[in-house]
């Protein structure tokens, strides 16, 4: 979908676990917590400009939730970010740390 912009938008989960990478992050290294937030408003924009170049997340093992539904986007070298696309809104919904990947906090996705 070319020239189309899509508005995106962070779900209370997600920005709840955006902002304790951050901290935790911000006390051990600003640098590396500075980056998260600058690597964030780079996803945003991508994901407004193009959020279908991203893959299915059909790896998440949730029950109940259809395959082809959730997408992922992998940045900063260790986060993952499960999106869903409807009409022009992309909704975040989770932000993991990969390190430290945990299936329950996919039963916070809004379907």
């Amino acid at each position: 979908m070319p020239g189309r912009k899509y508005e995106v938008s962070l779900s209370r989960f997600a920005e709840r676990m955006l902002l304790q990478h951050i901290e935790f992050l911000s006390q051990v290294n600003i640098a590396a917590a500075s980056r998260l937030i600058s690597s964030l408003k780079k996803v945003k924009s991508r994901l407004s400009e193009n959020p279908y170049q991203f893959p299915f997340a059909d790896d998440l093992d949730v029950p109940g939730l259809p395959l082809k539904t959730y997408r992922k986007y992998l940045f900063e070298k260790r986060y993952k970010a499960i999106f869903l696309i409807e009409e022009n809104n992309i909704y975040i919904d989770v932000i993991i740390d990969c390190r430290q990947e945990n299936k329950d906090l996919y039963k916070n996705l809004t379907l």
